[in-house]
Parts: C-alpha cells; structure tokens; sequence
C-alpha cells in the first residue's frame, strides 16, 4: 500500500520531482568539475578503429573511479584525471574493452579492436543469454540506437519495416490508442493474434514502453525460440530488456523531441453544387421526385449558399507532441542504479482531445557480498487520455463529420442570437466540440519486479523472479446546459448537464519464478554448455470477481560442439484455469540443430582470407500453444429467465501449432555483408473459436459454445541483407529486406469437407483452400446499362435498375443468392520489403528507411466507396467523396468504375470485386538528418540535434485514403510527422 501511494505522489509531482532532479545533477556535475579542476594531469587523444576510422561516443574511464569522459564526432577526447590515477579503460559497443596504463602519458591515441558483431553478441532468448554464435533458432534484434531518435508515440510504430517477418499495419494516427496489431509470420488464430510481450521478464502491453528506456529488443519466431513460452508463444514473443547503470560510471542522457502532424488520410467532398446535383440524380433514376431546384444549385455556385466541409469545421487546430526523457545512471561496487523519467504529450486537432503520459523507472543492481546479486526494478506510468463526450472512442467526430453534406449549415445566419447552432438530425459536430462535454480517461500502472540471484560457483546459479503489477483506470465527464434555438428564435432543444464518474475494473498480475541456470565450457573451452531450467506461477485477478491461474514447468538445454555444431532442446508444461477440468495441461517441446560451417577446416582459406567470416545453417520444429482467450469459455451460461445461452464443452482446451524452420546466416567480405534467411511452415490445428452457434435446444433465440475447430497454415519465406563500409571519413550501411506469408485454411470444421459460416457477419466463410480472413462475395460483369438489358437478364436481384452492379450466376440456376459467392482474396500484406541507408560522415549523420507491400487488397467499403451513409435505416446519401463522383455510372460514362449514385437500400452494397482494390504501397517512414556536437559548455557533451520526417511520402495507387487500412465511414486521420529533437550526455 505505501508504495501505491508513493508510485501516485511520483505520478502526480512529477514535473517537480524532475526539476529537482536536474537541479541536483547540475550540482554534482559543477561539484565533480571542482573536483577534476584539483587533479594534476589532463590527458588528451583519440580513439579510432583498426581501419583508422575514430570512434564516436566512445567512453573514457579511470579506473577504480567514477570520473570519466566520452569521444567526441572525430573520436578526441579530453580528461582531468588523479594524480593517484593509474590506468585509462577505453570501450565502445561493437569494440572490445581496452586498459591503458597513465603512467607519465598527456597524449594517447588508441586503437579498438571490432567484435565480429552479430557472431560475438549475447541474445536474450527465454529466461536466459546465449552468444549468438551458439543459437540454433530463428531470433531477429532491433536497432534501438536508431529507434530511440524517431519520434516514436507508441513502440508498435517502430516494427513497420525494421525485423523480417513482423507485419504492423497502422490505420489511423489517434492520440491515447495502440496504432495497430503486430503480426508475426502472418495469422493463425480467431482469437487476439498479438504476440507476448515479456519486459524485464514480466508479462506486459507493448503499447506502454517509452522507447528511450529499452537496451534491448529481441524477436522469437520459430517455435524453437517460442516454445520457451509454451502455451503463450504461437504468436511469437518479443523480449525486451530495460537500461541499467554500468559500473564505475555516472552519467545523465537525455532526449527530447517536439514535432507537429499533417493529416495524410483525408477525403476530398463534393461541394453543395454538385451534392445537389448528385441528391437529384439519384432520385431521378430511382424514380422519385427532387429536392434541389435549379435555383437552389445557382445559389450554390454562386456561394450564396455556403458549402460547408465539415472536416474542415471538426479539426480546428493543428495535431503537435512533445517527449522528454531522461536516464541518470551510475554504479559503484556495491551496484548500479538507473532511473528513468519520461513524459509524453499528443494534442489532437481540437483543443480538447489529446493525451499526456508521466513515467518513472528505478532499476538497480545491488551486489551483496561475492556471490548474491539482487536486480530491484520500480516502474509507474499514468496515462491520461481526453475526449469529446460526443467521441468518446476518438473516432466518432470524424464519423459524424462525412455522414454531414455540405448543404448543411453550421449556423443559422442573420440572426442576433450568440452561437445560433443548426442541428441537423440533433447532429453538428462543430457543437460536440464546443458545447458537447468532456470525457477524461486516467490510467495508472505500477509493478515491482524482483529478481534475486545467487552464484554457487562461477558456472552455477539459482534465480528467482517475483514480480507485482496492478493496472486501474477511472473516467469522469462533465456537460453543461446549452439551450439550441431554431430559426425564429424559439427553444429547439437542450444537451442537458451531464455528470458521471466510474471506476474501470482493476487488475494485478502476481508472477513467481524460480530457476536454476549451468553454463559451462568443456573439452578444453570447445565446447560450450547452457543449462536453464524451471518453474513459474502466475496469477492474474480482477475487481470484477473474473481470476485466472497458471502454472509451468520448462527446461531448456543449448549445447556447441567444438564450435560446428549446435544443439537446442526445450521442453515446457503449462497448466492453465481457462480449460475444462482433464484439459488444462498441455506439453510443449521443441528441438534445433545447426552446424556452423565456417568452422569447418576445408573452409579455413576462406576463413583466414575473411572472404567467409560466418555460415550457419539452421533447422528447428517444435510445438506451441495459445491461450490467450477469456477465461469460464467452457462453462455453462444460464441466464435470469433460466434459459441456457452457453453450451458447456468439457472438452474444450487449447489451441496447438507445429512449426518447422529452415535458415541461414552469412556474414561475407571481412564482416561487410551479413546476409540472413529462413523458410518456415506453421500449422495451426485445434483453433478456439468461442463463439460458435449451436442449434438452439431451449426457448433461447441464440445458443453458442466454446469449440476446438478447424486447422490453419502458413507457409513463408524471410530474406534480410546489410552491406557496411566507408570510403574515407564517410561512413555507410545499406540494408533491406524482403518477406511474404500466405495463408490457407485446411480444414473448417472437424472433417475436410465441412464449410464454417460465422456468426454475425455474412462476408466471412471458411473451407478448404481459403484464407483466414478471406473477402467472400460476387463476380461482377459490368453495370446495367439500360432497361432492354436488364429484362433480357434471367439472374438478377430484384428492384434492379440501369447503372446497377450485374452479379455474376456462378452456378447458372439463374438466380444471384449465396451460392454464387466467391473467394475475393485476402486483406494480408504480402511481397513486404523495407530498405534502410544510414551515412555518417564526421559530425553528420543521415538516415532513410523506406518500407513496402508489394500485393494487398483492400475493402474500399463504407462512405469511403460508397455514396451513401448504410445504416440499415435511412441510407442517407452523405456526403460523397469526389473520387466516387467523378468515376460513377452515367448513361453518359457507361464504362465508369463505379456504379450509379443511389439513396435508400441497394444491392450495390454487397461486397464484390467492385469494392476491391490495390492497396500495395511504398511509403518513406523516415528521413533523418542530424549533427553532433562534440562539447557544448563543460557539462554536455555528444550532443545531437536532428530533424527527422516520419510518413512523409506515401506511393500508391489504392482508390480509398489509406492502404494500411480497409475502407470505412470515417476515422481519426493517419498523420505525417515532422519533428525536431536533441540528445545530449552530462558525465
């Protein structure tokens, strides 16, 4: 409970509690500069590689002390050191560390030697680190140095064209909400297909990590690499790892960005003119009477009558965010610590919706005695989101903004009355924002992560893990009276005041680990062994009585033989209170070979020339679950009137997937080219589906149960290659990759043949052969072009009229019904490629990264195809985009790429190939060029400033506004993101 309150107290003072901060790092730097400014000795250099290339950012350190410095761009550094000073140690990431003694020296230039990167790294894989070297599955890393400097507002934005084989595609940019689903090698579930996330080796949401504190992120995606996680890794995992202090050294990083945003999405409407002109040729060919005279369309033209653009009206500022952090970190001999401050602020394009999120994290090291190290890690975060009463999802404004025409006035004009609102239908938007009230979102997270660690010998160690989370939310809104009049004058209507408060359901998440870790070099240091094994219980508990229980038991053997050939063993039971008594329990092994070739003595040539520096070939299977579904699925469900409403299943239990992977790593022409590949097979079998119909055997109208049903595969292929050099003082690295997945359902049901109609929507079937979230609808052939036409066509719909969509009869009984229903495709991404170029050249430094789909299509459905608004009710005609207007079917354009305008209900709605359409892009996520100052004043150093563009550029040739998403009736809009920050370091 005391920490509660003290993790609220850090939330709410937070700003304070970081001015004070700085005030004391500022006085600990002008403290330490007294210090140096007494030392007897400066010492000067630089610090370059072994291709004569200095080395930026490099740190400089005494000794025994906690005094030290950083190279600058051209890799000089300067130092005041102790009389009593002995030894300089100098290391880099990517380098090895090396100690040079003082002894009489005021100058040293120094040489750092390269590690083999991507050979000589440690991974974190599962609860444990292995050298790369020594991994036989499938892992793929981050590039967090690059991640960090993009004005990034949630993590998910960071997987679009960065890992081979993760998908992530964003559909709107709305401040507070996770900007998309990340899919590892492809979809193989009809449940959440999102992969886990483990931070710290806690269980967390992807969406809550500032990027500026992770060190690490490593992706799982086979099932060698997975099943670590056993019942929680068919989706794949993502392992991040959280910055700590480093011994001997105190330091202060800090970052900060500011940007402003640009929609990108945005639909251009027809004006009043032609809305009235399109209203009244609807009516015409549908044989009604016209509302627009032609006086009424010359009042438009003229701009008598205003021509509203109610997006124009909805979005009354322009959307900007800022983010500042900052890492103060150090450590002695007794431990380290490293804390963690950020805040993040997004505005939206009102000045009421937008968000604000304060974060704290605390990790430290502390070393008791020789043997016993414990890691204490501390995190809180508040999140508060801010919204119209009127659009409290954040997407309601703009929807009621497209479904508004642009004959529809905002005000009544000529009268004296203040803020004379017209409502049309008790709709105006512009009136939600002003006068509609507000809705306020708060959420608070807070853990404690515990991680003791003893070493019984160098090789040998015990290691628990107890960790505590607990989320809560609340919401509050607040309306006041505001009386509407009509157009004389009189009280029309009221928005009454409006108060209302609500506690969210709260959750805490209990999770007790304890492992036993044996790594051991053999044969003389040829061969190496990696031991971890283990147990973990977790609890998850909620305010609305719902809980949830898990237990598991793994293992995991690693073992290099003499350096060529590799071995992966693991082995994980889970048990979970989600399933029926009997099938709680699931087994999930999994095995990897690899054989590193370049160790092979018939390829020493080409080993010692560095022509062939490494070639690993690799192979895995294994098998894999997924649980993540709600809990009590397999219970009955009765409801007040004592009607069952769930068919209890006590078979029902988990979902299991067998995976294979084939791959390679190449690393070519003296560590310059790293090429990297993998082919996989991923099949899905025994899938939840928790909502599947039941014939109802009661008085209920609707009976589901919870089933185990169908089989799913995906099959693919990942291919990834970097080249890095220089030429001279310029740096570079070009690099790309290129991906695809393709999905097919095996089996539907429980035999082969069985078709599967899913409950609530008619545009999704399954059976053999068909993509997991296939576009199931007509052939077209054309439009109606004139009554002759029509009568002489046996298969039609009724009520069919010129410039209607004519439906293919694919079985030839002369009626258009289901039967005649066809696989369209499927909305995945396929062909994906990204390509990257970074270039430094001695202060500066320049980045691009360009990410692609070769093939996807798209549903333009919605008022983003259509003219109309379909609400099953009045299928208001809205306001339709002028893509649609200037290609719809006129006797005149008979050849159009749509079909005719119409009002009311219409079989034109039904999805077919006419509402399909190339969404496959090529978009620059992001341009960014930066310089770096090697000192600013005494205290700062390293430090950069940068600009940086993000979504800037997008090339398609998809007919709806956003080919990351399918078509729909409006939305927040997708934003362009321009941005300026700086980092910078104090020692």
């Amino acid at each position: 409970m005391e920490l509660n309150y003290l993790t609220i107290y850090i939330i709410n003072n937070q700003n304070q509690i970081m001015k004070n901060i700085f005030t004391m790092m500022l006085f600990i730097v002008l403290c330490g500069s007294l210090s140096y400014a007494q030392g007897n000795k400066t010492i000067t250099g630089t610090i370059k590689d072994n291709q004569n290339r200095p080395v930026v950012n490099a740190s400089v350190l005494v000794k025994g002390t906690n005094l030290g410095t950083a190279s600058d761009a051209g890799g000089n550094f300067e130092i005041q050191v102790p009389a009593t000073a002995s030894v300089l140690i100098f290391s880099a990431v990517g380098y090895d560390d090396q100690e040079v003694n003082i002894g009489d020296k005021k100058n040293m230039n120094v040489i750092l030697a390269e590690k083999n990167l991507g050979i000589d790294e440690v991974v974190v894989v599962g609860y444990s680190t292995v050298d790369k070297k020594h991994l036989a599955s499938s892992v793929a890393q981050m590039d967090m140095s690059q991640t960090k400097t993009r004005p990034i507002m949630k993590m998910e934005q960071a997987f679009s064209g960065t890992i081979p084989g993760v998908t992530m595609l964003q559909g709107n940019s709305l401040p507070g909400s996770s900007p998309g689903s990340i899919a590892i090698r492809g979809v193989s579930t009809l449940q959440n297909a999102s992969p886990l996330v483990i931070v710290d080796g806690m269980e967390q949401s992807l969406s809550d990590i500032d990027p500026n504190q992770i060190k690490s992120l490593t992706v799982l995606k086979d099932a060698a690499s997975t099943s670590m996680y056993g019942s929680r890794g068919a989706n794949g995992v993502i392992i991040i790892e959280t910055e700590r202090g480093t011994t001997g050294q105190f330091k202060v990083d800090l970052n900060a960005w500011g940007s402003i945003d640009n929609p990108i999405d945005l639909p251009t409407f027809v004006n009043a003119a032609d809305y009235m002109r399109l209203n009244n040729e609807a009516r015409s060919l549908q044989g009604q009477t016209t509302l627009y005279t032609a006086e009424d369309i010359q009042k438009a033209e003229s701009g008598e009558t205003k021509s509203v653009n109610w997006l124009d009206e909805v979005m009354q500022s322009r959307a900007y965010a800022h983010n500042q952090s900052a890492n103060i970190s150090g450590g002695g001999g007794v431990g380290t610590f490293n804390l963690m401050l950020g805040h993040i602020q997004e505005n939206g394009l009102n000045n009421i919706e937008g968000t604000q999120k304060f974060s704290a994290r605390f990790n430290t090291n502390v070393n008791i005695a020789d043997k016993f190290v414990l890691l204490a890690d501390f995190y809180a975060h508040r999140l508060q989101v801010d919204r119209l009463m009127a659009n409290d999802d954040g997407h309601g404004l703009y929807q009621i903004a497209w479904r508004m025409n642009p004959t529809q006035q905002v005000f009544f004009e000529g009268t004296d009355l203040p803020n004379h609102y017209m409502l049309h239908n008790n709709l105006n938007p512009v009136a939600s924002i002003n006068h509609g009230g507000i809705k306020n979102y708060m959420h608070d997270r807070s853990t404690i992560n515990l991680r003791p660690k003893y070493y019984i010998n160098p090789n040998l160690n015990i290691e628990g893990n107890i960790s505590y989370m607990i989320n809560k939310s609340a919401n509050k809104s607040v309306r006041e009276t505001f009386k509407f009049y009509d157009a004389t004058g009189k009280p029309a209507t009221i928005w009454a005041n409006s108060v209302t408060a609500d506690q969210g359901v709260s959750q805490s998440q209990i999770t007790a680990r304890a492992l036993v870790n044996y790594t051991k070099d053999l044969r003389g240091n040829k061969d190496k062994l990696y031991l971890t094994a283990g147990s973990e219980m977790m609890n998850f508990t909620y305010t609305d009585y719902r809980e949830i229980n898990k237990a598991s038991f793994f293992g995991k053997l690693n073992y290099s033989f003499d350096e060529r050939y590799l071995l992966e063993l693991t082995a994980r039971s889970d048990g979970s209170s989600k399933f029926a008594p009997g099938q709680k329990w699931g087994f999930f092994p999994s095995a990897a070979l690899a054989w590193n070739l370049h160790n092979e003595s018939f390829m020493s040539s080409l080993r010692d020339s560095k022509t062939l520096t490494n070639f690993k070939i690799r192979a895995s299977y294994g098998l894999i679950g997924n649980e993540n579904v709600d809990p009590y699925l397999w219970q009955e469900v009765v409801n007040t009137w004592g009607w069952t409403m769930r068919v209890p299943n006590p078979l029902f239990s988990w979902e299991k997937q067998k995976q294979w992977n084939v791959g390679a790593d190449l690393t070519l022409l003296d560590n310059r080219l790293n090429i990297t590949a993998d082919v996989y097979d991923k099949f899905s079998y025994d899938l939840i589906y928790s909502d599947f119909p039941v014939p109802p055997l009661t008085g209920s109208n609707t009976l589901t149960s919870a089933v185990n049903i169908g089989e799913v595969r995906n099959k693919g292929y990942e291919i990834s290659a970097n080249w890095s050099d220089n030429i001279g003082d310029l740096k570079y690295t070009i690099g790309g990759m290129f991906f695809d997945n393709s999905n097919k359902v095996e089996k539907a049901g429980y035999n082969k043949t069985d078709t599967l109609i899913f409950k609530n929507t008619n545009d999704k079937i399954w059976y053999n052969g068909i993509a997991i979230d296939n576009y199931y609808g007509y052939e077209t052939d054309g439009y109606f072009q004139n009554e002759a036409e029509i009568d002489a066509t046996t298969a039609k719909l009724p009520n069919t009229i010129p410039g209607d969509i004519r439906y293919r009869d694919q079985n030839g009984d002369g009626i258009i019904n289901d039967d005649d229903r066809v696989e369209l495709g499927d909305p995945f991404p396929h062909l994906n490629y990204s390509v990257n170029l970074n270039l430094k050249y001695k202060g500066w430094d320049f980045a691009a990264l360009g990410q692609g789909v070769g093939r996807r299509t798209s549903r333009i459905g919605g008022q983003e195809g259509y003219p109309i608004y379909v609400d099953n009710a009045s299928n208001a005609l809205g306001a339709p985009r002028q893509e649609y207007a200037d290609n719809r079917w006129t006797p005149e354009n008979p050849n159009s790429r749509f079909p005719r305008v119409w009002t009311g209900a219409s079989t034109n709605t039904f999805l077919s190939d006419v509402w399909l359409s190339d969404a496959s892009y090529f978009r620059i996520k992001m341009l960014q060029l930066g310089y770096t100052f090697p000192k600013w004043g005494k205290a700062f150093q390293n430090v950069r400033v940068y600009v940086n563009a993000q979504d800037a550029f997008t090339f398609t040739k998809y007919e709806g506004l956003e080919p990351e998403r399918n078509g729909g009736n409006g939305n927040y809009p997708r934003m362009a993101t321009y941005s300026f920050g700086i980092r910078a370091t104090i020692f």
